[in-house]
């Protein structure tokens, strides 16, 4: 074996230390230069986070506002729905009382009619009747009655609202 302190040895040795503290330098530059990086991806991850919790945030204010237009835009179909029923179903009452008012009119009209040829019929039965009790003023009778208003003797000898009739 050669001796420890020979020029050679101790150059080979100073060599060998030089290339391990070269290796080591090399190596903890890398450590540092990934601890940079590591460093700058952890503070990038943390801008990213912030920028998501703010980007949620606002999703969520959002998303809460829609939510309230949509409750706003139901509340406002639901009354709309609502009066359209209402609408709907006073169109159909009107209808309704429309076609009641309608038909009592045709009632009463027909009862009107009925009515007007009873008169008509009764005041040419009390014409005749008359005509019969007096033949010389069977002329004068018929105007009378036409007018619906009696007048000369047969109003006063008639009971009040009734022509001819005998008190």
């Amino acid at each position: 074996m050669t001796d420890p302190l020979d020029p050679k040895s101790v150059k080979k040795m100073e060599k060998s230390i030089a290339k391990e503290a070269n290796a080591e330098e090399k190596t903890l530059k890398r450590a540092l230069n990934d601890l940079r990086k590591t460093e700058k991806s952890g503070t990038k991850a943390g801008k990213a986070a912030g920028k998501a919790e703010k980007t949620l945030k606002k999703s969520e204010k959002k998303e809460q506002s829609t939510a309230k237009s949509l409750q706003k835009a139901t509340h406002n179909h639901d009354a709309a729905v609502s009066n359209l029923h209402d609408a709907q179903n006073n169109l159909q009452r009107t209808r309704q009382n429309n076609a009641q008012l309608k038909q009592e009119f045709e009632d009463r009209r027909s009862q009107v009619e009925k009515m007007t040829q009873a008169k008509e019929s009764h005041t040419h039965d009390r014409e005749n009747r008359l005509a019969q009790l007096h033949p010389e003023a069977s002329h004068a009778v018929g105007d009378v009655f036409a007018s619906g208003i009696p007048t000369g003797p047969i109003a006063t000898t008639g009971a009040p609202g009734v022509p001819g009739s005998a008190l």
